[in-house]
């Protein structure tokens, strides 16, 4: 019987299929074969008794992160904030590599709005959705979005992340329909900062899921290894007009980003943090031995 896995706890995997959610171990196969089961993974199980089962094989994935480690991610909601906590944009570029490795979509979601004094929503809701990026600002408390967010979700695998306090958790539980076990999830959703300890897996209807993943600060960006294939996860930088066609847009001449970035048409916080990351990434690979 094929199920997809909604939750783990240590060794111990939650299958839910067509007829049930199975408690389930992996068999010790999966060790030997260097494979872990994730949640988001569809699997095919063997039925013991009741809801108890074993999983016999992992089906292929479409993808997989580490850091929450999740399989099979159709797109990414990344939540950031303007104020409370401060907004952190070298992280978001840092998210947006990744998904940009992993062909995963993404839609920003910038929470908090009541919080922006400034207008800073606008500002970085113009840079983004000038690469193409779906943006959306809420308010978790007083002006939730529901039927736009839930047309975002239709008929896809969905995971929610960013760092510590930034509103996911009551982005969940303004989401997930009553229908659902909400008083479970309400303890666990409403416990403060921090309050997810482990990954799950809901399902809004039988083709949307979204993931509750535990929130980070800053996650390894080990999924490249050679500090000139980042370009390639930067959506303005990837193409240029450059004269050298390998060119990485930092210290070469001729350089079309860097005439862009001077001229405002890309912008610089974008490019600082391009530069950045490819400084760590050269770092890490010269002292890897």
């Amino acid at each position: 019987m094929n199920g997809k896995i909604i939750k783990s706890q240590k060794e111990l995997y939650y299958v839910e299929t067509s007829e049930n959610i199975f408690m389930c171990k992996a068999r010790g196969n999966f060790r030997k074969r260097g494979i872990k089961p994730l949640v988001g993974d569809n699997a095919l199980i063997e039925i013991q008794e009741e809801d108890k089962a074993y999983i016999i094989e992992i089906l292929e994935r479409k993808n997989e992160i580490k850091r929450p480690n999740i399989a099979n991610i159709d797109q990414m909601l990344i939540f950031v904030t303007i104020n409370d906590p401060p907004l952190n944009l070298y992280n978001l570029d840092k998210y947006l590599a990744m998904c940009e490795h992993e062909n995963i979509d993404v839609v920003i979601v910038l929470s908090k709005k009541d919080l922006d004094k400034d207008n800073k929503i606008k500002e970085l809701t113009k840079i983004y959705e000038n690469l193409d990026y779906k943006v959306l600002s809420l308010d978790n408390y007083n002006d939730f979005p529901k039927k736009d967010i839930t047309e975002i979700l239709e008929g896809k695998t969905s995971a929610v992340s960013g760092a510590s306090g930034v509103g996911k958790s009551t982005f969940l539980n303004n989401l997930v329909d009553k229908d659902l076990e909400i008083g479970e999830i309400s303890d666990k959703l409403k416990r403060g900062k921090n309050t997810t300890r482990h990954t799950e897996i809901f399902s809004i209807n039988p083709q949307t899921y979204i993931f509750d993943t535990p929130g980070f600060d800053s996650f390894d960006f080990d999924f490249i290894e050679d500090e000139n294939n980042l370009k390639y996860c930067f959506r303005e930088m990837s193409i240029s007009n450059c004269r050298f066609n390998n060119c990485n847009h930092i210290n070469e001449p001729n350089c079309s980003v860097k005439e862009k970035v001077e001229n405002g048409d890309i912008a610089k916080s974008r490019y600082d943090n391009y530069v950045l990351l490819f400084k760590e990434l050269k770092e890490r690979r010269e002292n890897k031995w």
